[in-house]
């Protein structure tokens, strides 16, 4: 197997922190692919609003990135002088390490790398999705107290997942403390000392169809870390999805689960808000940074694949936008035709 270490080909930097300006310094990883790499530096900049205050040291683990992501990221840095930016590309080799579901890119699990790779130079360390976008201080992370019994400071998923997914895994105790790993905050000594990578890649071997661990990283990092975990309040990973506006009464449910005190949105489901086929209130958090990013001339993207011309059209139905409704459902029917012809 490919090292952690060699199979990083390159690191790219950008920014330039005066440590002795800041008395707090929040470490922060993403694990992405081509296709999130847009998201990761929304998110970036959403926390970059509302966190001047500290330093903020951002580590992008992917297996792409081209020249002008990285000029962006260049200028990202110097507009925020509390910022810096490491980019880790991750082989090809290293990459083909991990599995691939139908749900799930094997860049889900570059969030192991991170925490391997970063143990050697940082003590502890802020994993987020690329699909979380901040509306808050995240200061209240370093107060938090990580030990060598309990140093993962997590938030329980949601119910639904406290229950067959939890059961699956057939860990007494699991069910009820299973949690989400979108946003997991970590103190990176325990991951090395115990030799978690090796674990983890091992518990994937054993499982080669998916049969046990079928939500992946998630399944492996809450057996892993099962008893040493502290629950922290779901403000820093609050679930909401895009596509829940397709069962809401109004526009503004969402105010209900999103609230003052939330520091962390996490869109779940398949619907994103940088997607082009919707616009609701909801998505004012990622507006908010998208449009005073670097990338805010980047147009937001558009549907690809069988699931998200699916929700597009029942979005734009829901919406009245009643042709393209019908164009997408037509899209999302002819893949699914292929796909099933294909034997896929």
């Amino acid at each position: 197997m490919t090292t952690i270490s060699s199979g990083i080909t390159k690191v790219i930097q950008a920014g330039n922190i005066s440590q002795s300006a800041y008395s707090e310094t929040l470490e922060i990883a993403y694990g992405v692919d081509k296709i999130f790499l847009f998201g990761a530096a929304i998110s970036m900049q959403s926390i970059a609003l509302y966190n001047s205050n500290v330093a903020l040291n951002f580590h992008v683990f992917t297996d792409y990135v081209d020249d002008d992501y990285i000029k962006r990221v260049d200028e990202f840095t110097k507009k925020n002088v509390n910022i810096t930016v490491s980019i880790y590309l991750v082989s090809e080799e290293l990459a083909k390490t991990f599995p691939s579901a139908k749900q799930w890119s094997y860049a889900t699990f570059f969030r192991f790398v991170a925490f391997q790779y970063l143990s050697e130079t940082c003590g502890k360390l802020l994993y987020i999705d690329a699909d979380v976008i901040c509306k808050g201080k995240l200061t209240g992370l370093l107060d938090i107290d990580l030990t060598a019994d309990k140093f993962a400071a997590v938030i329980k998923d949601v119910p639904f997942m406290q229950d067959k997914p939890a059961k699956r895994l057939n860990l007494p105790g699991l069910p009820g403390n299973y949690f989400n790993a979108g946003v997991m905050f970590l103190k990176l000594a325990e991951w090395k000392k115990r030799d978690l990578m090796s674990i983890a890649i091992k518990m994937l071997a054993d499982d080669p169809l998916h049969l046990k661990y079928k939500c992946l990283d998630q399944d492996i990092l809450n057996i892993l870390l099962f008893e040493h975990c502290l629950f922290i309040s779901n403000d820093y990973d609050c679930f909401y999805g895009v596509d829940y506006e397709l069962e809401n009464k109004n526009n503004y449910d969402y105010e209900k689960v999103i609230t003052e005190d939330t520091k962390l949105i996490h869109y779940v489901g398949v619907t994103k808000p940088w997607h082009d086929w919707v616009d609701y209130p909801c998505q004012k958090y990622f507006f908010d940074a998208y449009r005073s990013s670097c990338w805010s001339d980047i147009p937001l993207l558009t549907a690809a694949g069988e699931k998200q011309f699916m929700m597009k059209s029942r979005h734009h139905w829901r919406n009245r936008h009643y042709f393209s409704s019908i164009m997408s459902f037509a899209k999302y029917r002819v893949m699914k035709y292929i796909r099933k012809f294909n034997g896929n």
